[in-house]
Parts: structure tokens; C-alpha cells; sequence
């Protein structure tokens, strides 16, 4: 029983993302073009979805033009809300001052943050380079203790495999120098969704081949990280052929589809099943 491989599904029921911004967004990004953020909630929505069961928050919004979301206008009814409500709050930000750090560093259970391992692909999809920018962030988020969560989208630029291993390169090395109080010890996979009202729109996401090679490279660069794949990748036959090929590379799969968890089962995996936002 030792060795019984270990896999964590992800079943999202008291969870729920909020805007900030409502479904505006200053960058609209080739990718997105503000698509996800119509799909979530309002701040004035959180007392309702308290109210039906939920437990914790996914906090995001659209990108303001300075490439932030707006945290410090809502920093006082949000803490407010986590201490009278015993709410967990997972903060999917852009860049962030130092303002905004130390503020998350008193309310945020945890931090999600997109890498971008280079500046071609930040271009081309987000239209702007903060590169380096984006890279400080998230190493001012580590040096200030927080719990920080990288998320990778894989084949964010058209598809296409290209920033991918560098993002990893850079966190093998940072692993290397820091002490074990300010690694990262897990990372969050998304795979490119070619999305209506978007300019990749009729693009393709990246093979199953493709990715799992990718996170097979991974599993061995960062053999002590656990591996999620996260909630966001591709439908339909894509997303059953897609988690039964990463079912023995990945630590923690969300959103199952009937199938992996069935072939889970029959080969004996030990399953353990969690609620909330794989990030917690």
C-alpha cells in the first residue's frame, strides 16, 4: 500500500469566482478577449453565494491599464467578509505593488499568478511587454511569504508550444537557491482554449502528445512539486483523452470526467476527493 499511486479530484462546489471589474478589461487579450469574466460573479453577489454554501472565493477581474486588478477599493469589505464569514480567499491577480503585497499578505490564503516564460509569447497574446515586470512580482509575492500558486498555461500563444519549458527552467533554478521557506511546491496547468469573439479563435489547442511530454519533462525537472491540472483546458473528447494520459503524471486532476475516475478506480489508485478550488 506504500507505493499505491496517489491522485486528488477536484470537484468545484464551494467555490466561486468573482469579478472585480465586472467583464471589463483594458487588455482583452487575443486569448480571452474578457470572455471568463462574464461567466463570474460581482463583489455585490458574495452575501448571496455566502448565503447559498459556498466557502470560499476565487478573486479576480479584468486587467486595468496599468496591468492591475483594483485589490485596495475592495480590500476592507473583503476582510471583513473572510473574518465574519470564516472565508478562504484565493487572489488571481495581474502585477501588484507593493501596497497591494502587503495587503494580500494579511487576507490572501493564497496567491494564483500567471508565468510567462518569455517576452515574444507575452506580446503576442497580451499586447504588452511586462515581462520582466511580471517576473518581479512574482518573486516580490514569495519574498513577502505568501503562498504563491504558478499557473502555466499550456500553448497560450496560438496554440503553440513555446514559452512553456522556459517558465520551468526559471523555477528549477529558483528552487535550487532559495531555502525551503520560500519555494514553490506545486504548479496549476491550463491548456489554451480557442475561444469565440477571440483572435485565436480558430486556432488549436496544443496535442495530448504534446502536453503530456511536457508535463512528463516536468514531473522530472521538479520531481518534489505537485502537479495540477487545473480547471481550465479544452472540452469534449480532447478533455477524456487529455486526463487519462496525464492520470499517472499528475498529482491532482479538476473537474473529472467519469472515465479517469473509473479507470482511477480499477487500478487501484488512491483517490482522495476535495470541494474547493484546487489552489487551497
Amino acid at each position: 500500500m506504500g507505493n499505491q499511486r496517489k491522485i486528488e479530484f477536484v470537484k468545484l462546489r464551494k467555490t466561486s469566482s468573482i469579478s472585480l471589474t465586472g467583464s471589463y478589461c483594458s487588455f482583452n487579450c487575443n486569448h480571452c478577449n474578457g470572455h471568463y469574466l462574464k461567466s463570474m460573479s460581482k463583489f455585490p453577489e458574495m452575501h448571496s453565494l455566502i448565503n447559498q454554501g459556498i466557502k470560499s472565493f476565487l478573486i479576480s477581474g479584468g486587467l486595468l491599464n496599468d496591468g492591475e486588478i483594483p485589490l485596495r477599493y475592495f480590500q476592507d469589505n473583503l476582510y471583513t467578509l473572510k473574518k465574519t464569514y470564516d472565508l478562504k480567499y484565493n487572489f488571481h491577480t495581474g502585477y501588484i505593488d507593493y501596497e497591494d503585497i502587503s495587503y494580500l499578505k494579511k487576507i490572501a490564503d493564497v496567491v494564483s499568478y500567471d508565468l510567462i516564460g518569455d517576452k515574444e509569447t507575452m506580446i503576442n497574446v497580451y499586447g504588452h511587454d511586462f515581462f520582466d515586470r511580471s517576473w518581479d512580482t512574482f518573486f516580490k509575492l514569495l519574498e513577502k511569504g505568501l503562498i504563491v500558486k504558478p499557473h502555466i498555461i499550456i500553448g497560450l500563444n496560438m496554440g503553440q508550444i513555446s514559452h512553456e519549458y522556459k517558465v520551468i527552467e526559471r523555477l528549477s533554478i529558483l528552487n535550487i537557491k532559495n531555502s525551503n521557506t520560500n519555494k514553490v511546491n506545486e504548479l496549476i496547468f491550463l491548456v489554451f482554449i480557442p475561444t469565440k469573439g477571440t483572435k485565436f479563435c480558430n486556432e488549436q489547442p496544443p496535442s495530448v502528445e504534446e502536453v503530456k511530454s511536457f508535463l512528463a519533462y516536468v514531473k522530472n525537472k521538479l520531481p518534489n512539486n505537485k502537479l495540477t491540472l487545473g480547471c481550465m483546458h479544452p472540452g469534449g473528447n480532447y478533455r477524456v483523452n487529455l486526463q487519462e494520459n496525464l492520470l499517472e503524471i499528475v498529482d491532482k486532476i479538476v473537474q473529472p470526467v467519469n472515465n479517469v475516475v473509473k479507470i482511477a478506480k480499477d487500478m487501484d489508485f488512491n483517490i482522495e476527493y476535495s470541494y474547493e478550488c484546487c489552489a487551497f
